[in-house]
Order: C-alpha cells, then structure tokens, then sequence
C-alpha cells in the first residue's frame, strides 16, 4: 500500500469553531503547489480520506483539482483532529486501494508516519501545514513502512 500523509493547508488562525476555519490564499496555494509536485511523479491516488473539517475538505478539493483521475474524496470522523494514530491503523486495515490519500491535521498524521515507519512516537517527524509525506508498506504495522518523501510547498526534500 501507498500511504499520503496531507496535513492542511495554512489555515485562518480563528472561526467560530475549529473545525469551521478556513484556508487561507497562501493556504491554497501551498496545497497547490504540493499537488503539481505530486502529479509530476506520475502517481496514483485510488482512495482519498478526509477529516470532518472544513479546512481538510478544502485542502483536499484544492489538491485532488490538480490530480489526474481524481478519486470523489470520503469524511471520516477518525480523520478528526481528536483522534489518534492507533485508531487511524485499525481503519486503514480494511482500506482495499492500494494507493491512498488522507488529508488531516497534527498530531494524528505525524503520530502516524512515526509509527508505521518507526514503531513508535518517540522520534517524530512533525509534518507542517501542506506537507505530504509517503509512506510505502505492505501490511499496516508498527515500523513496517518506509518513507520515500515529503513534499514541501517550495521544495522536495528526501525522508531521512
């Protein structure tokens, strides 16, 4: 399976909720640019996954508007910003696509780019808004994948 990790876009910093804020323009246009870097590798996205939130959902529009062969993006309440990496996993388990995308926020897609590549928390890679980190596993596990990248919004930067 091929994981993509999508934190959000910048976000305006207040709303009458948080799950109502919004992207901002440099928002977009971080997200925009990930998507061209993305679609420039000529891969795949068979599944898309999105938190509840009103900025994911935008982060997702505006990424899966620059993807060839789109799939129609899904909410899922364990893509919330409460949730935790653990229950992610026991979700992703009965994901069928092979290539997947899941648009959310931190702490969830750090904690969970950790854990399927490192099998554990202890050393986490914090994905900043608009990031896209891939993750590469054949079965969903503690430390069972690798990361190949992370697109920036600028810039490609290899996993380390």
């Amino acid at each position: 399976m091929n994981l993509y990790l999508l934190r959000h876009g910048e976000a305006e910093p207040s709303a009458s909720t948080s799950a109502g804020r919004q992207l901002t323009e440099a928002g977009h246009q971080e997200i925009a640019s990930v998507a061209m870097q993305f679609a420039s590798k000529h891969l795949e996205i068979g599944a898309c996954f999105v938190s509840p939130a009103l900025r994911a959902k935008q982060t997702a529009e505006t990424f899966l508007s620059h993807i060839f062969q789109s799939p129609e993006p899904v909410i899922v309440d364990v893509l919330s910003a409460n949730q935790r990496a653990a229950q992610l996993m026991q979700f992703l388990e009965n994901v069928e696509e092979e290539s997947v995308l899941l648009v959310s926020h931190n702490p969830i897609l750090s904690e969970l780019l950790a854990l399927l590549t490192k099998g554990n928390v202890d050393d986490l890679v914090i994905l900043d808004t608009g990031e896209l980190a891939s993750v590469s596993l054949e079965v969903i596990g503690l430390g069972m994948g690798s990361c190949p990248f992370i697109l920036q919004a600028s810039t490609s930067i290899p996993a380390s």
